[in-house]
């Protein structure tokens, strides 16, 4: 509630600055509902009870919330001057000194109590397609579930199915060739919850074929249909907690937490550039612990085994070729977070190309004004004469972005790499881009329509991007402008045998809570090889 003497009052809510809602001191000291006008014009004012307080009062109730506030009562002592109290009710030598606020005014204010729920409304959100059972991210209290695994691990079962329906319109030519098409994609995740830490899951792209999808494409002034319909699932798995099952067979609470999952699981780690597949095995995870020893405040430890289906060109187009065996570490501590990572990657038909993979990164925050992670990523143990070795060498990956003064809507960023040999990730499935996808939006992919990338395997080469990152005051919006650089440092890449350089750029917003609009340009500089170039734009529908 502000406060005000005589002299200083100020007319600041215009009209409503002198009607009988606004507090005044004159005299003997009167303290009255000072809440949103617009509110107060829509309610009976007559109904607001009036409370009237002298000048002692106010003062002893000022001096009462100072004490309860813990502030000491030598800082706490007003002169008799009300103008020596801010609008906040708390001495003015002491505001804003991150000490607890005090209250100024102990009086009841029904109206302005219920503007905080008045003044509410309903977000509109996009229900899932299919929402059997409990409501998804519903209000009000949650029904008792069914003992079905006990009563420490209480049986709700639920169905959804929902995900997105992309569409897009593309010309250009990308490293393949042209690429002039009307492309679209169905992702679908269907998902089953039995408890609160048990379910089913499954996702379908129905109108895709691992990079391809169902089009019409325009080849040579002809226009040709391409139907790639596939109902096989492209994950399907179980997760939970054996903790908790373990605690609800015992019919006690959980004795500790160790989630797991099994089956045609997604693996990502390091934003996907590691490993981003979806592969034939199973992942156990050791959460949210610490160690006093190492100065570790929190860390994850993930421990995966993979029988089948890596996706990795270290193995060509053979999906079945290998195995993995690993572990992924992600740890907050120094100053910043550090993720670490081993995998043996295990041919199953020729040992000699089995080769390990290591990665390391480090993030954090530079004199608060520019946000660094530097990665790297190590193949070796392939036993094979060196032009024919598919997964060796290096890549050092840094990313860095500045803290503007406006840091959620202005954000400049430069990336940079530099690859030996023939680095490749554990596992990358066929939509998922190259290894340099997170460098710049000038090596990522689309994942729908094929627009053109420079070169994304870091094979032999070295560049980077740099950016600016704009979006919308209410985040509402995004636009992105880019430059890349790209040269060759080494012979065993063909793909790049001499400079390339790029720009791109990117817009999307939102049409409504559940469609998007997004449009794509590029252009690439390729010496010794045809440019590459493009343009798209996309409507994306989530449900």
């Amino acid at each position: 509630m502000a406060t005000a003497t005589a002299a200083n009052r100020e007319p600041a809510l215009g009209a409503h600055a002198q009607s009988e809602s606004t507090p005044s001191f004159e005299g003997d000291a009167v303290a009255e509902f000072a809440g949103p006008p617009e509110i107060c014009q829509t309610k009976r004012l007559d109904l607001i009870p009036r409370t009237t307080l002298d000048r002692s009062a106010f003062d002893l109730s000022l001096n009462a919330s100072l004490v309860s506030s813990r502030i000491p009562p030598s800082r706490a002592s007003c002169d008799n001057s009300v103008s020596s109290v801010c609008e906040t009710g708390c001495p003015a030598e002491y505001y804003n000194d991150f000490s607890p606020t005090p209250i100024g005014s102990m009086d009841n204010h029904p109206c302005g109590e219920q503007w905080v729920y008045d003044s509410k409304r309903d977000v509109p959100t996009q229900r899932p397609w299919v929402e059997w059972g409990r409501v998804f991210y519903g209000d009000g209290i949650t029904p008792r579930g069914r003992n079905w695994f006990g009563e420490k691990n209480l049986a709700r079962p639920q169905l959804y199915v929902y995900g997105d329906y992309r569409t897009g319109i593309a010309a250009g030519r990308n490293a393949a060739g042209r690429t002039d098409n009307w492309a679209h994609r169905l992702n679908l995740d269907v998902d089953f919850q039995l408890t609160d830490t048990e379910r089913f899951h499954t996702f379908i792209g129905p109108l895709d074929n691992g990079a391809e999808f169902t089009r019409v494409e325009l080849v040579e002034g002809d226009l040709r249909g391409r139907s790639e319909i596939d109902f096989t699932p492209l994950t399907g798995y179980f997760e939970g907690d054996l903790g908790v099952l373990l605690g609800a067979a015992g019919n006690r609470t959980s004795p500790f937490e160790l989630p797991f999952t099994i089956g045609l699981v997604p693996l990502l780690f390091q934003n996907g550039i590691w490993m981003e597949d979806a592969v034939t095995g199973a992942a156990v995870a050791l959460p949210a612990r610490h160690s006093r020893l190492l100065n570790w405040s929190n860390f994850d430890a993930t421990f995966f085994a993979v029988v089948d289906q890596i996706n990795s060109p270290a193995f060509g187009s053979n999906k079945h070729a290998a195995q993995a065996f690993g572990t992924a570490w992600f740890i907050e501590a120094y100053d910043g977070y550090i993720e670490a990572g081993y995998a043996y990657v295990r041919d199953r038909n020729t040992s000699e190309r089995s080769y390990h993979n290591i990665t390391a990164s480090y993030t954090r925050r530079y004199l608060d004004r520019i946000s660094n992670s530097v990665r790297v990523i190590v193949n070796t143990g392939q036993d094979l004469p060196e032009a024919a070795r598919t997964a060796d060498g290096a890549l050092l990956l840094v990313e860095n972005s500045w803290i503007t003064s406006s840091p959620l809507t202005v954000v400049p960023y430069a990336n940079f790499f530099v690859g030996w040999d023939r680095p490749q990730s554990v596992a990358r499935a066929a939509g998922s881009g190259g290894i340099l996808r997170n460098t710049g939006i000038n090596f990522d992919t689309d994942g729908l329509n094929g627009l053109a990338t420079l070169d994304t395997t870091a094979s032999d080469t070295a560049g980077g991007s740099v950016g600016i990152d704009l979006l919308g005051k209410d985040l509402d919006r995004q636009l992105l402008l880019e430059a890349t650089y790209l040269t060759p440092h080494g012979s065993k890449n063909a793909s790049v045998p001499d400079d390339q350089y790029a720009v791109g750029a990117r817009y999307q917003f939102p049409i409504s809570h559940r469609t998007l609009l997004r449009m794509d340009t590029m252009y690439g500089w390729r010496r010794g090889l045809e440019d590459v170039y493009g343009t798209r734009m996309e409507y994306r529908w989530k449900f």
